[in-house]
């Protein structure tokens, strides 16, 4: 059961820094196919994805929360 836990604790720090690394190449440039409209979703859902993961990795989750906010922010 161990084993377990921690493999799932893994999958769930690959998923914020996936999510992450994703935020931050998005708020650097929105390919026009995605456009504002489709950023804006993808960050709104994102916050949701990251709040089912909170207590995960707190520095993942305030960096997440960073840029998140910075680009809901400008918008």
């Amino acid at each position: 059961m161990e084993g377990r836990k921690k493999s799932e604790h893994f999958a769930k720090l690959v998923k914020l820094a996936d999510k992450l690394y994703n935020l931050r190449d998005l708020e650097r440039h929105i390919p026009p196919a995605f456009g504002k409209q489709g950023a804006r979703e993808y960050f709104n859902w994102a916050k949701k994805v990251v709040f089912q993961l909170k207590g995960t990795n707190e520095a993942l989750e305030m960096a997440l929360d960073d840029v998140i906010n910075r680009f809901l922010e400008k918008q």
